[in-house]
């Protein structure tokens, strides 16, 4: 990871002078050979760069995510034999935190999953999540990522939030080894409830628009 890191920021390092104008070129080549180069001049290049900075600069979207800073006690449903079965219940804690001068969102999470056993009986599986979210200024998306110690997947989601700033909804693709299943897609469904409680609830799609498989509800601590 670390070296990860460094060679990120010796390409910044290298390519930030270069970058703009090499974007430029690509994108009006077939326009700009009757001119030339086709290179942006200083006045160009000045609007590109404010392009630039209004993309990558925070906004009225990510003010909608600061609900969700704190530290939280989880309580976790989960249907294993779909929707009006019995579901487990299992408990866990999460801290919520901004990371890169407000850009997005660090989750860690940590508890316990009680799924079934190789004898069928109910057991505790210890669990580990980081996730990581924001808002894309450029797709006009919300979007995260999200990590385990129950899997190798890294999913990827990407989604909405209503006008009332409360409901956010999201879509990804999630593999199930066990069905032997690729892409499987899945609905991501957060809503604010009040200052101090949110619910996640996760739908599998594959199975059926509402077949809610995961509910997950934070409180504040």
């Amino acid at each position: 990871m670390r070296v990860g890191v460094l060679l990120v920021a010796a390409g910044l390092s290298v390519s930030s002078g270069s970058f703009a104008a090499r974007a430029w070129g690509q994108e009006k080549q077939g326009k700009d050979k009757a001119m030339g180069s086709g290179m942006p001049d200083a006045q160009q290049m000045d609007e590109m760069m404010k392009k630039w900075q209004a993309v990558a600069s925070p906004g009225e979207h990510h003010k909608r995510l600061q609900h969700f800073v704190g530290s939280w006690k989880l309580s976790t449903r989960m249907w294993m034999s779909g929707p009006g079965s019995e579901p487990t219940v299992s408990q866990g804690t999460a801290t919520v935190k901004w990371v890169l001068d407000g850009r997005f969102l660090l989750e860690e999470s940590s508890g316990e999953f009680k799924m079934p056993g190789p004898d069928g009986k109910e057991m505790a599986v210890p669990f580990k999540g980081l996730g990581l979210g924001g808002y894309d200024n450029y797709r006009n998306l919300y979007v995260g990522t999200w990590a385990d110690n129950l899997n190798t997947h890294l999913l990827t989601m990407a989604g909405t939030c209503d006008p009332s700033g409360k409901v956010f909804t999201s879509y990804a693709q999630m593999d199930e080894p066990m069905l032997d299943v690729h892409g499987r897609m899945v609905k991501y469904v957060t809503r604010i409830i009040n200052d101090n409680k949110h619910v996640v609830e996760i739908y599998d799609l594959h199975a059926g628009d509402n077949y809610k498989v995961l509910e997950i509800t934070y409180e504040r601590q």
